[in-house]
């Protein structure tokens, strides 16, 4: 979802935002996030050319496996999302003398960017990425409204929101600013598409979320004892599949408010890409194939080119659809054209495609290079030891070897764990782990009679 929340509506490589260095702590931000009069900002640009993910090539064994190498020089894949580990900069345009901000309209009646408005002060906010998950949707949308901050920087906390897994926060930031007529009203229409698009697609992040639902059912004090264990099981199951109605039905509220936020943008503008790529993932989200297959293919693809949200779409399609050949073409394709932007979901993905081919080593060197990419991927922590798990016969390897290996896997399992407590794969494999060791337990009891 990262790569569909920032991608604009405009696709024309002309439009990248130039990049600015400030003097003091050597924060790296974009022109349209700082008053143009910041005290310390300075006009020599800043080259963000640093390690890049190599793209991918024909695979015919594990070794090639595309590397993790260096970006093309001819810059195909110039990274159009400005906030990849990028600080949040809010200017600062309220003042104690009331001189306060009102959007000023252009000749087409649109308002101009609030960050056109110099600050007297110089002043801004910054808000570090490590920071987001500290910062309530509720406060941050407060101090966005006092700072009058325009409605793209709006949309780029709610990607920061995403990229530290707070899909929930970025949804709740993203849709009350869509839902707040002064915001949306002070905005040009570019970012009125993009706010609205990046709501409802946040809306399908949060629903992709597994949803951990507070205990049902009743006590079981009054039972009597023979009825207890009979009486507490029927209680559990019953729980266990009322939390599982809840949490559809609230999918389901999720997935009705992403088609009205796309439903809106649609009314503004037919003809925006990041809206055709919500309606795809909706239709995905929901298992109709054809209408997402419409969306991504014959709209997005056809219309904008192979655009990676557009790529990685179709790759999806083709995977639910059993197509596990076509579905690690486009996987490849997305890593090819995109080496850096693709991330480790493309690499997991190719993966994936390549264990339903049966080609367990190509899994295992994509699941490996995804690890590269983002050491925190549960995907690919979780498919790495997988595959290790399935190789393991104590029968083979040497005894010594087989615990190293072994306690590989658990240390990669429980990584995958720290980083999604909610994984119900991870939950599965750790359990079943800790079953079969029977770690003895040291300690003492006592009995007393009675």
């Amino acid at each position: 979802h990262l790569y569909f929340l920032s991608t604009t509506s405009n696709h024309d490589r002309t439009s990248r935002l130039e990049s600015l260095k400030l003097g003091a702590g050597d924060t790296i931000i974009t022109r349209s996030s700082l008053p143009k009069n910041s005290a310390g900002a300075k006009n020599n640009s800043k080259t963000q050319r640093n390690s890049k993910i190599g793209a991918m090539d024909p695979v015919t064994s594990e070794e090639d496996v595309p590397s993790n190498g260096q970006e093309n020089d001819d810059g195909d894949d110039v990274d159009d999302d400005h906030l990849h580990g990028k600080s949040l900069i809010i200017p600062v345009t309220s003042s104690t003398n009331g001189n306060n901000y009102s959007p000023q309209k252009n000749g087409d009646g649109d308002a101009t960017d609030a960050t056109d408005l110099s600050s007297s002060s110089g002043l801004f906010i910054e808000i570090f990425p490590e920071e987001m998950p500290s910062y309530r949707p509720s406060t941050l949308s407060n101090v966005l409204r006092d700072e009058r901050a325009p409605l793209s920087t709006w949309c780029d906390a709610g990607l920061l929101y995403a990229r530290a897994r707070r899909e929930k926060e970025g949804c709740e930031l993203l849709n009350a600013a869509v839902d707040d007529d002064g915001v949306m009203s002070g905005s040009n229409t570019g970012d009125r598409l993009r706010a609205l698009a990046s709501a409802g697609i946040a809306a399908l992040a949060q629903a992709g979320r597994p949803v951990t639902a507070g205990g049902g059912g009743e006590s079981a004090e009054g039972d009597d004892d023979g009825d207890k264990s009979s009486g507490l099981l029927e209680r559990l199951l019953e729980a266990t599949r009322s939390a599982e109605r809840r949490d559809e039905e609230q999918r389901e509220e999720l997935r009705a408010l992403a088609d009205a936020r796309f439903t809106k943008a649609d009314n503004i503008n037919q003809v925006n890409p990041m809206t055709w790529i919500g309606k795809g993932m909706l239709n995905l989200a929901q298992n109709r194939l054809d209408q997402a297959r419409f969306f991504f293919d014959n709209l997005t693809l056809r219309e904008c080119g192979e655009i990676l949200p557009a790529l990685m779409g179709m790759a999806a399609v083709k995977y639910a659809e059993r197509d596990y050949e076509g579905a690690r073409e486009l996987y490849g394709r997305a890593i090819s054209k995109y080496p850096s932007r693709s991330g480790a979901a493309a690499r997991v993905g190719f993966g994936v495609a390549c264990y339903r081919l049966g080609q367990v080593d190509r899994a295992k060197a994509a699941f490996r290079r995804a690890r590269d990419v983002d050491p925190d991927n549960v995907e690919a922590l979780v498919g790495t030891a997988i595959l290790e798990m399935g190789s393991l016969d104590p029968d083979v390897l040497d005894p010594r070897e087989y615990r190293a290996r072994a306690e590989r896997v658990v240390k990669m399992m429980s990584a995958a764990h720290a980083a999604d407590h909610a994984n119900a794969s991870v939950q599965n494999h750790l359990a079943n782990h800790y079953f079969w060791k029977w770690t003895p337990v040291p300690g003492t009891v006592r009995c007393e009679r009675g």
